[in-house]
Order: C-alpha cells, then structure tokens, then sequence
C-alpha cells in the first residue's frame, strides 16, 4: 500500500499563531518583571495583549520574522526550540555584565529553576534589549539541529568565559522553562495543568489553541483526505506540535477521523523516544524518526529501530512526504521518500527556491493540489 506521511503546520494548519506565542513567550521571559528577567519595557500580558499587541511584539522578537526565516533555513522546525534559541542568545548577551561569581551561580544547570531568572533580575545594571542581536549570531552557526545547540553552547562558552554550558543544552531546565512558559500560553491554564500535569505559573492564560486557522477550505481537505484514502493512500501524521495541540484541532475541524491514532506521531512521541535513548536525541525533525514512527506505527517498543535504521528504507515510489519545510524535505531524502513541498508555511512562495535547491520533487500551490500529482 502506498503511504502518504503529511507535517501539519504548512500544509494543514497556518503556523501564525504558534509563531505569535513562540514571540510572546520569549518577550514574556525577557520583560516580565516579579517572575521573570524583567527586562526591557514593561508589558502587562494579562490586560493589554490584544492582536496589534501581539502583532508588535513578534515584529520586535523575531525582526519581522527574519529570525524565524533564518532557523527555518538551517533547518529547525520546533517552536520550542527556535524560542529557545533565540531567548538563550539575549540571555548570553544580558549575563555577559554580571561578574564571573554571578555568572556561574546564575547560569549553573543544575541549580536552575523558574525563579532563577527573577534572582539574576536584581543583579542587572544594565536592562536594555538588543532585539537584533540573535539575526548577527544565528547568521554564524551551522545547518542542523545537532550542530545550531553545538554552536549556541560555543558561543555561551566565548561570551561568558565559562565552562558549564549544560544550560544552553536541548532537555536543559532553562529549555524545560521555556517550553513550558510556551505551553501555559498555547494551550491555557486549564488544559496546561490536565496536559502538563503540573501547575501553571500564572493563571490569567486562556490558550490560543482554540484559535487555529485552517490554510483551506475545511470541505476541501476533508474531500482530498477522503479520495486518497478511497484511492487506497494509507494517510498517517508527523508534526513537531505536540500530541494534544494535534488532536484538538484536527477533531474539531473534522480531520482526525482520516488518521488512525497510531499513525500520528507528535513532539510528544520525539520527547518519550528522546527520554528512552538518550544517546540518540535530538530526533526532531530534520531527523527523519516521526515520519518513520508514524509509518510503521507507533510502537514504542520500536523506537530504537526507529532512531537508528533510518538511511533509503522506503521505495520512492511507494512512501511521499508532505511538508513545507526544509525539515521535512531532509527527513524525505534520508529515507529515499518522494518529498511534496507545500508554499503554504512561513515563507510562502519565497520558499519555492529553496525547496528547488535542495531537490523537492514536486512543489504545489498548497495541499489540495497533491491531488494532481496522486490521483
């Protein structure tokens, strides 16, 4: 049977929103005085954050979204981690005034925790934000998950003069804040405490996970989803959302009933497989292991095989990829899958050349029109 693996954001589902909150999130971690770094100009995230809020606040983080275009084209597809990255680089910049002592106090990975950043706050002179800092530093490190954290740690360890750059690692605790502090605004306070199983920060946090926007019609896709399936395509999923922020939309727009629960592979499921084998993370994309998880199913008493078997496994003929991302095209090419690039994702059709340089095999308009290529 021929298989159709699809990404969600940018191809099914508009990235906006989750671009907006990656921003939020950071410019809340860097500005939130009381809980956070307080740096920066003040915002009152509780009252004042309406759409043009919102809207500046993602220009300022992400300078008018070249950050994102940069970590999109070294191919880094996580919201987690390119907020991350990009929050870890201003904190490098802020710590680099505090005295080596403070430094290494502040910055230690194993005493880190979500008041640490609220400690370093009062040992600050100097609070201003260079917004445009992490376009000059992003723009020097390498293409791939694994070489951007080498890269990030180098340059923690250059600025800083320090040793211990655990920190700035993939899973560290700071990472752990930021993912966390990103999940409390997506999906709010109520679903954040029942998902996350822990407690919210700050409890005024609606979720804007039921704010999602579909990139077609919903009787389109849901029409194209239903002639693949009677065509004989078996349909699966691999995203870099995280399992609950899959489902709740896809069931409420209609969706899920097409994808069977075992072939839909999450960030949830990067995350237990990174947790059993260690040694083999990070396995987000552009590893190709959620496109091979979602395949063959999601037995995690496979994940092994599937973090380490993974170079030319599928005919090209019988196995295609769609996504918008280089991420996705990498993960196809590894494993020897006809790669359909979508122009729907942040780029837009200013992603089509990129997608041509590194050999997508057919690019369409948006995922409607795969039709024409499968059916």
């Amino acid at each position: 049977m021929k298989s159709i693996l699809f990404d969600v954001d940018g191809v099914f589902l508009s990235e906006e929103r989750c671009f907006d909150v990656s921003a939020i999130t950071v410019e809340e971690l860097l500005t939130s005085e009381g809980i956070f770094l307080g740096c920066g100009t003040y915002i009152d995230f509780e009252n004042d954050l309406n759409d043009k809020k919102i809207q500046e606040i993602r220009e300022r983080v992400f300078q008018h979204d070249k950050i994102l275009n940069q970590l999109k084209s070294l191919g880094l597809n996580s919201h987690w981690d390119m907020l991350f990255i990009v929050f870890s680089i201003h904190l490098i910049d802020l710590a680099k005034q505090l005295d080596q002592s403070h430094r290494c106090e502040f910055l230690n990975s194993s005493t880190f925790n979500e008041k640490t950043l609220f400690e370093m706050n009062k040992h600050l002179l100097h609070k201003e934000i260079d917004y445009e800092k992490p376009l000059e530093v992003i723009d020097s490190f390498r293409n791939g998950k694994d070489a951007i954290y080498e890269d990030l740690e180098s340059y923690a360890k250059d600025q800083l003069e320090i040793d211990d750059t655990e920190l700035f690692k993939l899973k560290s605790n700071l990472w752990q804040l930021a993912k966390d502090t990103y999940q409390e605004w997506y999906l709010g306070k109520d679903l954040f405490n029942k998902v996350e199983e822990g407690t919210a920060l700050l409890d005024f946090k609606k979720g804007f996970i039921y704010e999602e926007v579909i990139l077609k019609p919903q009787e389109e896709i849901q029409l194209l989803l239903q002639h693949l399936k009677e065509a004989g395509y078996h349909l699966a999923i691999a995203t870099g959302r995280p399992r609950t922020e899959t489902i709740i939309p896809f069931e409420s727009l209609g969706l899920k009933s097409y994808f069977d629960d075992e072939h839909i592979v999450t960030a949830s499921e990067v995350l237990d497989a990174e947790s059993d084998y260690p040694e083999y993370q990070p396995l987000g994309k552009p590893n190709p292991f959620s496109y091979i998880a979602t395949l063959n199913g999601n037995d995690r008493n496979r994940y092994k095989e599937y973090a380490t078997h993974q170079e030319n496994i599928v005919n090209k003929d019988e196995v295609y990829i769609v996504g918008d991302s280089l991420a996705d095209l990498l993960s196809a090419k590894k494993i020897g899958a006809t790669f359909i690039g979508t122009l729907t994702g942040l780029k837009g059709d200013k992603a089509q050349p990129e997608l041509e340089e590194y050999g997508a095999d057919y690019i369409v308009e948006d995922v409607t029109k795969i039709r024409n290529i499968l059916l």
